[in-house]
């Protein structure tokens, strides 16, 4: 663990980073490049993305399962990992059970080339931490540069299980492989010293969004971003100990898995809203997602203050969505999603300015449901901006996130806070990998 007492780098070198991020929702990775001081310099040198093929998605996300299921214990989940894939085929996509032996028979083609051999959890951490080795690398061919002009890879990785108050967070991706594989130091793990500090382990956004802030001259600010799950993060100040930031509820997490389900994995999102568009919300089911959706120790999660987090697992669809069409289900999540973030906040100190980041923001359901409660509250529509309205890459937004803190670590910089994560001061984390 390492507390900072001083919020304010003292070093102004700058260094070029490159960030690395796949989120909760599992569509690819998003890679981004900054040249930093961790500070109050930005500039921003590119970006490169690589969308998931649809095996990847299924194992990642059958991983994910079988982690969450066997509550963050490793060994379990890697000893039982096939049992758990046959179950996520049959539960959460929904593939009839004489599908499933050709299913996973076609996924271990995919994975080793060979249908006969079994999937196990270690390769598909190795799979992932290959594709990020293999974003970096055609990302420095695309744009010219060599491995020695970046100083460090900040690297994310998958968050597949993540329970602070169980002190237990679990984020696939081999790190001192990936400096290897890149021949680039890593710095990975950023939630690790957080979390054994009693933080929650989330969320690291709101020191960025503060400095892009400060930058645009966007100050007071509420910064939300919608991926699985949403998080705001409030800018009220150039004060880092000022900073709020909290997960409001589910983003697009809910959405996903109902359209998941409903097309047996062939779609995995209500892409465009065109779904939810053709929709309207059922008053009951929205009641129910309000009550039960998110419980955590038999509380209301929705009713708790910050600071607080949560883990895809936590997000529950509710029965009352079953008798729903698709069309009735996704427009009530998309309701229920911007009535979350809304509510999650005092509506008497709404900040002026609003920046929507994040894929889930792509749909205009959304969108439209989030402009008309902050309107109806005197929000005025103008202040409520995409980020690529307001000037900042929404496609890179979450790596640069990463490529920042990346160069904060080696800085020995803070990039947790009480306001954020919890943590009692402000401190730095991650580890280091150098390539051997």
């Amino acid at each position: 663990m390492r507390l900072i007492a001083n919020c304010v780098s003292s070093d102004q070198t700058t260094f070029i980073s490159l960030g690395l991020m796949s989120g909760t929702s599992m569509d690819g990775i998003d890679a981004a490049m900054l040249k930093t001081n961790g500070d109050d310099y930005i500039e921003e040198l590119g970006h490169f993305s690589m969308k998931y093929d649809a095996e990847t998605k299924v194992l990642l996300k059958s991983a994910e399962y079988a982690i969450r299921e066997c509550k963050g214990d490793m060994t379990k989940a890697a000893e039982s990992y096939v049992d758990y894939l046959e179950k996520y085929l049959l539960s959460e996509l929904r593939v009839p059970g004489t599908e499933i032996k050709s299913r996973i028979e076609a996924l271990s083609s995919y994975l080793y080339s060979d249908s006969d051999c079994i999937i196990t959890l270690n390769k598909i951490i190795e799979h992932s931490t290959r594709l990020h080795s293999e974003v970096v690398k055609d990302f420095l061919y695309k744009i010219g540069k060599n491995t020695s002009e970046i100083e460090v890879l900040g690297y994310h990785g998958q968050t597949m299980y993540h329970q602070p108050d169980q002190k237990v967070s679990i984020i696939i991706g081999d790190g001192q492989a990936l400096a290897n594989q890149t021949g680039i130091k890593v710095v990975n793990d950023f939630r690790g010293a957080d979390v054994a500090a009693g933080g929650k382990g989330a969320p690291f956004a709101p020191l960025y969004h503060l400095a892009m802030a400060k930058r645009d001259g966007k100050i007071p600010v509420a910064v939300v971003n919608c991926g699985g799950i949403a998080n705001v993060t409030l800018v009220l100040d150039d004060n880092p100990l000022n900073l709020v930031g909290f997960d409001t509820g589910p983003g697009n997490g809910l959405i996903d898995r109902v359209v998941k389900q409903r097309t047996s994995g062939a779609e995995s999102m209500d892409e465009g809203g065109k779904y939810g568009s053709r929709g309207k919300v059922d008053e009951t089911a929205f009641k129910a997602l309000w009550e039960k959706s998110i419980l955590k120790d038999g509380k209301n999660y929705l009713l708790m203050s910050p600071p607080k987090a949560l883990d895809i697992g936590d997000l529950k669809l509710v029965d009352e969505l079953d008798s729903l069409s698709l069309e009735d289900a996704c427009r009530t999540l998309e309701a229920f999603t911007a009535h979350t973030v809304v509510n999650s906040l005092d509506s008497s100190k709404l900040p002026v300015h609003w920046i929507l980041a994040g894929g889930g923001w792509n749909n205009p359901v959304i969108v439209s449901e989030l402009k008309s409660r902050l309107i109806s509250l005197g929000i005025e529509e103008k202040n409520i901006q995409k980020a690529s309205e307001a000037g900042w890459n929404n496609d890179a937004l979450e790596a640069q996130i990463f490529a920042y803190l990346a160069i904060r670590c080696l800085n020995n910089e803070p990039f947790s806070f009480p306001g954020t994560t919890g943590v009692p001061e402000p401190m730095s984390g991650g580890k280091i990998y150098n390539p051997s």
